[in-house]
């Protein structure tokens, strides 16, 4: 017990090492990129009409006539030290590790709902789909599970829109101005006083301090695009349950247990789903650093102003100082995420160990 500890530390140190040059590369990679970019965040700050002396003062002052190995480790020393630079259009002059700090928890927000509902039906849906082999419920739950891996999100989202903001006319007045297409409706203060403690979280914050009108307009925002991105997270696990489940009801034990009279209900809970969900776990604990970053369709299809809208919007208005701190803090996400979800596979399955 002792020395599966200690391998378990020494792979979790190998692993953060590991992730030291692999966040470098990002970091260079996001330079040489924002370098090459054909939109000029300065220009789109001072203007489109600018006098040549104004821009060539605003470059100056930026270090963009450095010597490119002098930007560089400008850049490393500035990043490492929380200095990620001020946004040039999307917030003036506002710092952008700040605003990630603020939009991030948005998007957490929005994703809290898939990542609960997403495993649990998605595990039941597998699971009948399995035990229903070629019949009609296993044939419709195949043919729902291809449709969410198979059709574009955003086709889904603005299907989603168009039915229920049109047709059924429950989040709008009967046109397409929904709701959930603003991250608040104008006119709605923050619930927390300025000044005063807020965790950043729209729905939280509403409870703390109790205001039921924002906690409510929240909630409106969130039920259409958390609907949309559980419908796509269903098909990978379902599928992988149903394929897992397959599997483990065909082993000896499976049919050394129905021989000796154990009632099927018990097969299937107490010794299938069981040794079926260990390749299920992995997916599911893997893709969730994976759906916090991965709702840039769904954000910008709802205008829900969270870490993957702002991720779009920064490219097309060249902002490349949030495009560089949104991609090295989605390359920490995907990296920690990575590294979470194998220690907690060797928590699940003691026969896995790392060396």
């Amino acid at each position: 017990m002792v020395k599966r500890k200690t391998n378990m530390i020494k792979y979790i140190l190998r692993r953060i090492l590991m992730m030291i040059p692999m966040l470098f590369l990002v970091l260079t990679f996001a330079w040489i990129l924002s370098h090459m970019m054909a939109v000029s965040p300065i220009t789109n700050k001072l203007g489109g009409l600018v006098d040549v002396d104004v821009i060539q003062a605003e470059l100056e002052r930026v270090g963009f006539y450095d010597p490119w190995y002098v930007q560089l480790a400008t850049y490393y020393k500035n990043f490492f030290t929380g200095n990620w630079g001020n946004s040039y259009v999307i917030r003036e002059e506002y710092p952008v590790y700040d605003f990630i700090l603020e939009i991030f928890p948005r998007t957490i927000e929005l994703m809290m709902i898939p990542i609960v509902l997403s495993p649990i039906i998605a595990i039941k849906l597998g699971l009948s789909s399995a035990t229903h082999k070629n019949q009609s419920k296993d044939i419709l739950i195949r043919a729902l599970a291809i449709c969410g891996a198979g059709f574009p999100v955003f086709w889904i989202a603005t299907l989603l829109q168009l039915s229920f903001g049109y047709y059924l006319d429950i989040f709008t007045l009967g046109t397409l101005d929904l709701p959930v297409v603003f991250a608040n409706q104008p006119g709605f203060s923050y619930p927390a006083p300025a000044g005063a403690f807020q965790t950043g979280f729209r729905i939280i914050d509403s409870f703390i301090y109790n205001d039921q009108v924002y906690l409510w307009d929240t909630i409106l925002h969130v039920i259409l695009p958390a609907l949309c991105i559980t419908f796509v997270s269903l098909a990978s696990i379902t599928r992988q349950t149903r394929s897992s489940m397959l599997d483990v009801l065909d082993q000896d034990y499976i049919r050394t247990a129905r021989a000796k009279g154990v009632i099927e209900k018990d097969i299937i809970n107490k010794h299938g789903l069981r040794n079926a969900l260990l390749p299920t776990s992995n997916l599911i604990i893997g893709g969730t650093a994976t759906a916090l970053l991965g709702s840039f369709f769904i954000e910008v299809t709802f205008t829900y102003k969270g870490f993957g809208y702002y991720m779009v919007t920064s490219i097309f208005l060249g902002d490349y100082l949030v495009i560089n701190g949104l991609l090295v803090f989605a390359t920490i996400i995907l990296l920690t995420g990575t590294l979470v979800a194998d220690v907690m596979y060797t928590i699940i399955d003691p026969r896995i160990t790392y060396r």
